[in-house]
């Protein structure tokens, strides 16, 4: 059995939806899920379920995850021993030149209590993007988001549009991997920002764990980044 991973998914996003696809790309160890709206109101659950891994194991952190993360690490207070992976990684969602200044957002907040299907159906269509999902894969993301409070979904916006993580506020670690894209049609990072080799670069999209596995595959059973795509 490999080490075991914690998944930390991102806004409206569960990803426990896909436990059958993740055990299939990642197979022989153990999954876990961590809800990021959960986070957003017990952020002491991250430190709890890292703590959980004793050190073996992998906490992937994906997009709102991600950013939840890097808060977490930057207030200083958390220092976790599992491997870390920020996927799709998010330090200022409404980044200078983004696809998404505030104004975006702030019309996402004023549209979701009387449009909430529309919203869901326009944000997955992003995050999608040119990814292949299959139509139960797609029907189990609709369904769980389907489960989010309103007022859970809205607290999850705010946190995107007000939340700035500098980079160099966290604490050098060589056990954390960034996997990120210049493509992501969310959560872009620029290729001149990779500063190193624990940045991977993927081509593109917002779901490297199940575009790339073979990507994140070797990081799982704890192998050192490699500066592939990198640079």
């Amino acid at each position: 059995m490999g080490d075991p991973v914690v998944w930390l998914g991102g806004w409206a996003s569960g990803l426990a939806c896909w436990r059958g696809t993740l055990e299939a790309l990642y197979p022989r160890r153990e999954h876990a899920f961590l809800d990021a709206h959960a986070v957003l109101e017990e952020p002491g659950l991250l430190a709890l379920a890292a703590s959980g891994l004793r050190g073996q194991g992998t906490l992937v952190a994906w997009s709102m995850g991600s950013l939840l993360l890097h808060k977490a690490l930057a207030q200083g207070d958390w220092s976790p021993d599992c491997r870390l992976v920020s996927a799709a990684p998010i330090f200022d969602f409404c980044q200078d030149g983004g696809p998404w200044p505030k104004a975006a957002v702030i019309r996402m907040t004023r549209r979701l209590p009387r449009e909430r299907e529309a919203v869901l159906s326009e944000f997955w269509n992003l995050a999608l993007g040119t990814s292949h999902v299959t139509p139960d894969q797609e029907a189990g993301w609709l369904r769980q988001s389907r489960g989010y409070a309103t007022t859970a979904l809205l607290q999850g916006l705010e946190l995107l549009g007000s939340t700035v993580v500098d980079r160099a506020s966290l604490l050098a670690n060589p056990r954390h991997l960034f996997l990120a894209s210049p493509q992501d049609p969310l959560a872009p990072t620029p290729r001149g920002v990779f500063p190193g080799p624990q940045w991977l670069a993927y081509a593109r999209g917002h779901l490297p764990f199940l575009d790339f596995p073979d990507l994140l595959s070797p990081w799982l059973d704890g192998a050192l980044p490699h500066p592939n795509g990198a640079g």
